[in-house]
């Protein structure tokens, strides 16, 4: 390799580009060339570049489960344990890694449950998630809400499972559903309509449920626990089509005239 950009180039291309693995080498590298030009151990020329060309593969869409979909995997969960951590992400719309960080709060009017669970929210660099109180948004079954008690069942100190270290929870809950017929059978509807099945699924369908009964989006990023841009740039297909809307009544129109 001639330069840094070469010698970066040609050392990745044994990863995957647009791949998680890709990106840690990369910035291994990067660091590496820093060090070495700045010490003096290579050349100058060979100062890594400030980006690289790389391609970048499509987000995937998460499947959003129904409630019906959500009902069917907890029937078949045995441990307790586990049941417990589905239904609280199902009903607030939890990332997995919260379920080490709830917390129960002396409120306003009473007892109150809240998420100490801290990340980047977008925006300003190095900004984080606030602590932020939960809502929660009830399975249905038959058109009927269950309560599952979860918050009573928090507060009495039920357990949960065991999650692995600090920021494995998504993996953890991951390897424990995956082992079950209804997550595998999930997994082929989802891959039917081109999306993904993922522990976060819980969340995508606390956004859709949210949208669909009408909640103003403010409402919904704060509730979910980020900022309004970042929920457009990854809820934002569960609102309401206004599209299909306009379309919809103009054919009702013509059809009555």
């Amino acid at each position: 390799p001639i330069d840094g950009t070469d010698l970066m180039m040609k050392s990745c291309k044994h990863w995957e580009q647009g791949g998680r693995a890709r990106q840690i080498a990369r910035r291994v590298l990067k660091n590496f060339l820093e060090w070495a030009v700045m010490r003096g151990k290579l050349p100058a020329a060979y100062a890594p570049p400030a980006s690289t060309p790389e391609k970048r593969n499509p987000k995937r869409v998460g499947f959003a489960l129904s409630d019906s979909q959500i009902i069917r995997l907890v029937d078949e969960i045995q441990d307790e344990r586990w049941k417990f951590a589905v239904q609280l992400c199902a009903v607030y719309g939890l990332r997995p890694e919260e379920l080490r960080n709830l917390r129960i709060k002396d409120g306003v009017e009473g007892k109150e449950l809240w998420s100490i669970y801290q990340k980047s929210k977008g925006g300003t660099r190095g900004a984080k998630t606030e602590p932020r109180r939960l809502h929660p948004l009830l399975i249905e079954q038959d058109g009927k809400p269950i309560d599952w008690k979860l918050q009573e069942r928090l507060a009495i100190g039920e357990s949960l499972p065991p999650l692995g270290a600090e920021g494995k929870g998504g993996e953890a809950l991951r390897t424990h559903l995956r082992r079950r017929t209804a997550w595998q059978s999930l997994q082929k509807e989802a891959e039917n309509i081109n999306e993904v099945l993922v522990p976060h699924t819980f969340r995508h369908r606390y956004a859709k449920q949210s949208h669909t009964t009408g909640f103003p989006m403010v409402n919904i990023a704060e509730s979910m626990g980020h900022i309004l841009e970042v929920h457009m740039l990854n809820y934002a297909r569960f609102k309401p089509d206004k599209t299909a809307e306009l379309y919809e009544l103009r054919n009702k129109e013509k059809v009555a005239a």
